[in-house]
């Protein structure tokens, strides 16, 4: 399994993801947008890309990861939809996109239209998961949209 998580703040979540993983034999990748980090190691961290401003894309391979994760990254990019359709061609057939993004930063409205025109379907969204927090789980259809 492996997961990128895109953050402008490598927080408490990116730890809990990391412990949760480690049983499973997981790799997490980083992409460390602008902001605050918090250092810690895990052995289920792979590479970290210190990604410059928000105008630069995530670095990643065509279907690499099984689930990317856009922490806090989406309403601040300068090309909210060119990262989506990025993150779309970075994921596995049949792979998902998990947005977690601070209440009122960007209207869910607005990132489900984003994520229905990057060819993401069945997108859902969970107000009440983390306190303070919205998370957007969109899915990367096989053989539908670009997903061929």
């Amino acid at each position: 399994m492996k997961i990128l998580v895109a953050t402008s703040h490598s927080d408490t979540l990116t730890e809990e993801i990391c412990t949760y993983l480690e049983p499973f034999n997981a790799t997490v990748d980083l992409s460390l947008y602008p902001g605050e980090h918090t250092e810690y190691s895990s052995a289920v961290i792979g590479k970290c890309d210190f990604i410059k401003d928000f105008n630069s894309p995530i670095r990643s391979a065509t279907r690499d990861y099984e689930t990317i994760i856009l922490q806090d990254v989406l309403h601040l990019h300068s090309f909210p939809l060119k990262l989506l359709q990025l993150v779309y061609r970075s994921l596995e057939n049949s792979a998902e996109v998990i947005i977690v993004q601070q209440c009122g930063a960007m209207e869910t409205s607005e990132i489900e239209a984003l994520l229905e025109k990057a060819e993401f379907r069945a997108a859902n969204t969970i107000s009440d998961l983390i306190e303070g927090y919205d998370v957007i789980v969109a899915k990367k259809m096989h053989m539908w949209g670009n997903g061929l």
